[in-house]
């Protein structure tokens, strides 16, 4: 049999458990056929072949970004959403909303998202308010959503749209901030801006493909070839079927069921009512759109102090669980409820929890329903882990749970984060290094639209540790090597989404999921690494991004 493929004449990172190095890669049937030098693939070559000459090029796996909300993203992008992401004021903020406003017809929704209170100079510790948006927007409503999709900052028309006034009540695991009148001020946390969320109005099915396709298409050109979407409700799973079956994928998506959440009450008894409609579980799907598992929160993020901790902020809170209940007892039986729940369903567990009690909570349900129900390969997984302990990530080690990290974000809030932790928490934050060294499995990811989806900047994150302000090295203890970085994102993304056996790696038999990079990740000045130049990236064996070769 003859390959379809053969690039040859370039250094194939392989990262195989030995790390090898090849020259060249055959492929046939979407699968990687051969990998070896120019000779060990010669004999694969056949009249119909393509064949690819790297001229010294470099190939690494096709990348993994296994926490990305791709239609969230999709929906996020500048034609559809003003980026606030390099604010510096509240001012610059809204003088943006203007802009939007004028050139949108009377009536129509104006939505921003990015945006950041610890980059606003104006803000002296207060939170903006809807009557600074309503000064430019008397007939526009406007949603601005905080960069870490935690948070809404909303103007008048926006918050009557949505129904919320001075009667309705907060939300479980959520806050409408008020004045002294007791009326919104147009700032919502956590569950109280999914009341905000629910009321945009919803793109057409075409306008949805059109906008996940562009997405998807531009991720190709930066050498993703596969994402994990973390938050799937029903409706955006209908989407991605929809346009799995009319061939619209050109690259592989895997999901996170998610039904706990836009309102919804967040306990084991809306888990169990879900579960016994869907009778899905981890791996249903094929090669293109797969069921990876489902999606929880347990609590919120640091910047807000939703984050739950065992030592207080300065404010001296710790947070607490986004869980139902009225006490830190009730909360924690809930969250044990929903992932045994999950976990008896066979579905994979992945849950968002950002502070040391949330991670160590989170962990004590995992264990505890893999002794009530032995399941050997579940993978279940912490999300951000932020301040998971050495101590924690070991106990994860020993039942092959994992751990997804963001060092995007931790390039982004680093500064920030010194105000919200201090010094000593705010540089062990996101320890790559030390989870690592504990055994266990760590997926590096964008959780785009929190960040924007460069793997290349994130390998850089995790290698430097420096901050995007200031070039400060947040925690230098914690930095990993440029090949633990690369592995982050391909071969532990592929164990993390239950895949090891068919990606992550340049080697016989898996997809032909393949980046070629004009430069040597493993070589290239470390400074340079978010600059790496995709020349071609391939989704079994077909070309479906960068410029070509």
């Amino acid at each position: 049999m003859t390959a379809d493929l053969i690039l040859t004449g370039g250094t194939i990172r392989t990262l195989d458990p030995a790390s090898s190095v090849a020259q060249a890669v055959a492929v046939r049937d979407g699968r990687i056929a051969a990998v070896g030098s120019a000779a060990d693939v010669a004999g694969l070559r056949g009249p119909a072949t393509q064949v690819v000459e790297l001229d010294g090029r470099t190939v690494i796996p096709g990348v993994h970004d296994g926490h990305l909300h791709l239609a969230m993203w999709a929906a996020n992008r500048p034609e559809y959403s003003i980026d606030l992401s390099l604010a510096t004021s509240v001012g610059e903020a809204v003088d943006a909303v203007a802009r939007r406003v004028a050139e949108r017809p009377v009536g129509s929704w104006v939505k921003g998202h990015g945006w950041y209170e610890a980059r606003m100079s104006d803000l002296g510790g207060r939170w903006p308010t809807r009557q600074e948006l309503d000064a430019v927007s008397p007939e526009h409503p406007v949603v601005l959503v905080h960069f870490s999709e935690h948070a809404v900052w909303a103007n008048s028309l926006a918050l009557a749209a949505a129904g919320i006034t001075a009667a309705t009540p907060d939300p479980e695991g959520g806050t409408i901030l008020r004045d002294a009148d007791g009326e919104p001020t147009g700032y919502l946390i956590e569950s109280a801006g999914d009341l905000m969320m629910t009321a945009l109005p919803q793109p057409s099915p075409a306008e949805a493909d059109a906008a996940v396709d562009a997405a998807m298409r531009q991720l190709l050109d930066l050498g993703v070839t596969s994402v994990t979407d973390p938050m799937v409700g029903p409706e955006l799973l209908r989407q991605y079927v929809r346009m799995h079956n009319a061939g619209g994928l050109p690259m592989r998506v895997a999901v996170l069921l998610h039904w706990a959440g836009l309102g919804l009450p967040n306990n084991a008894g809306e888990i169990e009512r879900a579960l016994g409609f869907s009778g899905m579980a981890t791996g249903l799907g094929d090669d293109v759109l797969r069921i990876a598992g489902a999606k929880l929160f347990a609590d919120g993020i640091p910047p807000l102090r939703t984050s739950w901790t065992s030592r207080p902020y300065g404010e001296g809170c710790h947070g607490s669980l986004l869980t139902d209940g009225e006490t830190d007892e009730a909360r924690l039986t809930e969250l044990g409820g929903m992932i045994e729940h999950l976990h008896r369903a066979r579905l994979q567990v992945q849950v968002h929890a950002t502070g040391d009690r949330a991670c160590d909570a989170a962990v004590d349900a995992f264990v505890a329903a893999h002794q009530t129900d032995p399941w050997a390969d579940a993978r279940h997984a912490l999300i951000h882990a932020n301040l998971l302990s050495p101590q924690t990530a070991r106990r994860m080690a020993e039942h092959g749970y994992c751990a997804n990290t963001n060092a995007l974000i931790k390039w982004s809030v680093a500064d920030a984060l010194v105000a919200t932790y201090g010094d000593e928490r705010a540089g062990y934050s996101s320890p790559m290094r030390s989870l690592i060294d504990a055994g266990l499995h760590v997926a590096d990811t964008s959780d785009a639209p929190v960040s924007d989806p460069d793997w290349r900047q994130g390998v850089e994150c995790l290698v430097l540790r420096e901050s995007r302000a200031s070039g400060t090295v947040s925690g230098p203890d914690e930095r990993v090597s440029r090949e633990e970085a690369l592995r982050a994102w391909t071969v532990e993304a592929a164990y993390q989404e239950h895949t090891d056996h068919l990606k992550g790696t340049v080697e016989p038999g898996k997809l032909a999921d393949l980046v070629v990079l004009e430069e040597d990740p493993l070589t290239i000045d470390e400074h340079q690494l978010h600059a790496l130049t995709v020349a071609a990236t391939y989704v079994g064996g077909v070309h479906r991004g960068g410029p070509g070769l």
